[in-house]
C-alpha cells in the first residue's frame, strides 16, 4: 500500500513538469521553423516563466520580421504582456526582462521620441536591461540591448538625451562589442549595431558597420529566425558596399521609424513603411 501511494505521489509530482517541458519543446521547435504564431500560441498556454518568455520572443519576432505595419503594434503589445507575465512568475528570469525591454523599445520607436519619453519607455527599458545584465552578465542579447539603448538615445536626443539618460556612443559601442565577443556570428545583433552606426553618420562608422556585418555573415544561419536576420543583414551590407543611398534611406526609414527624427540635416526619419 505504501509503495502504491508513493508511486501515485511521484506520478502526480512529475507529470505536470514533464507536460510543461514537452509543450516548451514544441514551442521552441515551432519558433526554430519560423512559425512564430504557433510558437506564441503553444508557449503562452504554459503556466511557466520560460513559457511566457518564449511567447514574448515569438511575438517580437513576428512583429519585427513578418507582420504588416498596421499589425506590428499588436504583436509588440502582446510581447509586453507575456514578458511581464514571465517576470511575475519568476523575477529572476533574465529573458523576461530582456523581452520586456525590447518590446518597450519597439513601441517607443513607433510612437516617436517625445511620446516615448513621456510614456517612460526608455527609463523602464533601461531598468530591465540592467536587471537582465545582473542575472546574465555574459548574455550577448542583454549586452546588445544595452548598446542599442545607448546609441538610440544619443541619436534620438543628442546632448539632451545624454544629459537626461546618461547615454553615450562610447557606452553603446562597448556594449555591442561585448555582445559580439560572446556571439560573433549573431546576425541579428550585428544588424542592429550596423544599422545604428549608419544612422549616426560618417564614413568611419559606415566602414565599421560593413565589417561588423561581414564578420557576422561568415557562418550559415542555423534556423528560420537566423535566416531572417541574415537576410536583413545581407541587404544592409549590400547597400553599404554599393553606396546605394536610396536603399540605405529606405532601410533606415523602415527599421528606425519615428524614433530617430533628425537633430541636424542629413539624418533619416520617417514612419515604418514595411517589414523587411
Amino acid at each position: 500500500m505504501f509503495a502504491r501511494r508513493l508511486l501515485v505521489f511521484l506520478v502526480l509530482t512529475f507529470a505536470v513538469p514533464a507536460q510543461a517541458s514537452d509543450g516548451l519543446a514544441l514551442a521552441r521547435d515551432a519558433f526554430a521553423k519560423g512559425d512564430f504564431e504557433q510558437a506564441a500560441r503553444l508557449a503562452r498556454g504554459l503556466a511557466t516563466s520560460r513559457g511566457k518568455a518564449l511567447a514574448a520572443r515569438a511575438e517580437l519576432a513576428a512583429g519585427d520580421f513578418l507582420a504588416p505595419p498596421d499589425e506590428r503594434r499588436e504583436c509588440f503589445e502582446r510581447a509586453e504582456k507575456y514578458a511581464r507575465a514571465a517576470i511575475s512568475l519568476n523575477p529572476d528570469n533574465p529573458e523576461g526582462h530582456l523581452y520586456l525591454a525590447l518590446a518597450l523599445g519597439f513601441m517607443g520607436r513607433m510612437e516617436g521620441s517625445v511620446a516615448a519619453h513621456f510614456a517612460g519607455y526608455a527609463e523602464e527599458a533601461r531598468r530591465h536591461i540592467a536587471r537582465a545584465l545582473e542575472l546574465a552578465p555574459n548574455s550577448p542579447w542583454a549586452n546588445a540591448l544595452l548598446g542599442g539603448w545607448n546609441l538610440e538615445i544619443v541619436h534620438d536626443g543628442g546632448f539632451l538625451g545624454e544629459t537626461i539618460y546618461g547615454a553615450s556612443v562610447a557606452k553603446g559601442d562597448a556594449a555591442y562589442r561585448r555582445a559580439l565577443s560572446f556571439d560573433p556570428n549573431n546576425a541579428a545583433i550585428a544588424y542592429q549595431y550596423a544599422l545604428q552606426l549608419v544612422a549616426l553618420g560618417g564614413a568611419l562608422r559606415r566602414a565599421e558597420a560593413r565589417q561588423v556585418l561581414s564578420d557576422a555573415l561568415e557562418s550559415d544561419p542555423g534556423d528560420a529566425f537566423e535566416r531572417l536576420a541574415s537576410r536583413r543583414a545581407d541587404r544592409l551590407k549590400l547597400a553599404l558596399e554599393t553606396h546605394n543611398e536610396a536603399e540605405l534611406d529606405a532601410i533606415l526609414r523602415d527599421r528606425l521609424g519615428n524614433a530617430l527624427e533628425p537633430l541636424k540635416p542629413g539624418r533619416v526619419t520617417g514612419s515604418p513603411t514595411r517589414c523587411a
